[in-house]
């Protein structure tokens, strides 16, 4: 039988093990504005009073038994949502691309009563995202993000924000993944509002955050007298971590 974890390591790993978003990670964003940009760290420190951010161990630091939380690609999502104008129609529309090809896990070790984080990578491949025009996502992969030469968005969080005094059960916890984000070869820091819900020893939530291209290199697309497209992409992962 299982023996339950205790609610330190089972608070803890949950937190981590939201990181997996990201694979950047991207997002299905309702008909509607854009997600605000993420606060700045000293904005979330001062909303988090008893706790504020939240670090992430160095593999180096860490010794003891350990725990792998894997990611699950067929139970998780990653997709972008950008709005778009065909220059013959009066109204903006909102193209949205989704994929299943996230991976990545993390494993956590006990280093005396403090379990910690030793790996937290996590990837999407770019060149499997799918819109509903076969010819947008060939210019993705061929011209606008180039994913045919640039395939994976990785993302690697370095630190937790608002994290809340224990998580029970069954019940979803909203907390913010401070990271790097590399897409297009340039790597930014990227914040996700993310909510997750722990079920045993599985993890499922959604992490969101918004970006500008030209942050990452390259420009939004623009077809003249055809198309053109708003600088600014909503992100969304949905995802299920399993431990292993």
């Amino acid at each position: 039988m299982i023996r339950q974890p205790t609610r330190l390591v089972r608070t803890l790993a949950f937190f981590l093990s939201t990181t997996a978003l990201l694979a950047c990670q991207p997002q299905t964003a309702s008909q509607g504005a854009p997600i605000s940009r993420p606060s700045n760290a000293s904005q979330a420190t001062a909303a988090n009073p008893a706790g504020a951010s939240t670090a992430l161990a160095s593999p180096a630091t860490v010794s003891g038994p350990t725990k792998t939380f894997r990611i699950v690609p067929e139970q998780s999502e990653a997709s972008y949502d950008v709005q778009e104008q065909f220059l013959n129609q009066s109204l903006p529309s909102r193209a949205v691309g989704k994929t299943t090809a996230v991976s990545g896990d993390f494993q956590l070790g006990a280093n005396g009563s403090a379990p910690q984080l030793q790996s937290n990578r996590f990837t999407v491949d770019l060149r499997t995202l799918e819109s509903d025009q076969r010819r947008r996502d060939q210019f993705i992969r061929e011209q606008w993000l180039e994913s045919n030469t640039y395939p994976n968005a990785e993302f690697v969080a370095t630190s937790i924000e608002q994290t809340p005094a224990q998580v029970i059960d069954g019940q979803p916890v909203s907390v913010k993944i401070n990271g790097n984000m590399t897409i297009h070869d340039t790597t930014k820091p990227v914040t996700f509002d993310t909510q997750a819900t722990l079920n045993g020893n599985t993890i499922t939530g959604t992490a969101t955050t918004f970006l500008l291209m030209r942050d990452f290199g390259f420009d939004p697309p623009e077809i003249l007298g055809v198309l053109k497209v708003q600088d600014g992409v909503n992100l969304t992962v949905r995802f299920t971590a399993q431990a292993t």
